[in-house]
């Protein structure tokens, strides 16, 4: 990913910290759903706060682990690392803030499974806490290729549904040590602002607040949901 869209990259995650450093304390705990190999939950924990990174890919949590195994004991410390899916998680919290960021609910094919991922969020929050996501723009959903001197990758998206679309990728990395050949498919949704705000007030958040002019050219509308202050009986 940092191959292909570069100081883009860099831009996505540097704009994510900022806004988390919006919303919380330095000793918070943030919750990262769909967390990858690490690319927020090691900032995060190297900034102070605690995290709980959910990641269903058990490749991806071993590679997160290997990431931060470079890191001091106490930044290892604050990771807390969960094989789950982002729609059934089990028991967490409370939180401070979550995030879902990165095409994250792309990954969410039904409204189920949608509804499914943000109760895992509205449970986890603290009474007014704050969710963090992205809704990919359309553009997103489109193939491309890209060649540099250090990979050839060739991306195609297919709809196969209404707004679902097979995703293909062949990739090859040039790497000192010869070509490195990855190869993946799976299925995504593009999913709309409005489906996201109607299923986000089902749930139970109550504000939401379009937050994009904060993230410029990132090719997503950002948004923060804010779970309303529920009492311990309400709970």
């Amino acid at each position: 990913m940092a191959l292909s869209f570069g100081e883009l990259y860099e831009q996505m995650t540097q704009d994510t910290l900022a806004e988390v450093d919006r919303r919380t304390e330095p000793d918070a705990t943030v919750l990262d759903l769909g967390a990858g190999a690490g690319r927020m939950a090691i900032p995060l924990a190297k900034s102070g706060r605690r995290v709980i990174a959910v990641e269903r890919s058990s490749n991806m949590l071993a590679a997160l682990r290997t990431r931060a195994s470079g890191l001091t004991p106490a930044h290892v410390a604050r990771i807390e690392t969960r094989h789950a899916s982002i729609t059934n998680a089990g028991r967490i919290g409370p939180v401070d803030l979550t995030l879902c960021v990165f095409t994250v609910i792309a990954y969410c094919l039904t409204e189920a499974e949608l509804a499914d991922t943000f109760r895992t969020s509205f449970r986890a929050l603290r009474s007014e806490g704050h969710l963090l996501l992205d809704v990919p723009d359309a553009e997103v959903f489109e193939s491309m290729e890209i060649e540099s001197a250090d990979l050839i990758r060739d991306v195609s998206m297919t709809e196969v549904e209404p707004h679902v679309f097979e995703y293909r990728e062949h990739t090859i990395l040039r790497t000192p040590d010869g070509p490195v050949e990855l190869r993946d498919s799976f299925r995504m949704r593009h999913w709309r602002v409005r489906e996201v705000t109607t299923t986000l007030r089902e749930v139970g958040f109550t504000s939401i607040e379009d937050v994009t002019d904060r993230f410029p050219s990132l090719g997503a509308r950002y948004l923060i949901a804010r779970k309303p202050n529920i009492s311990s009986t309400e709970r």
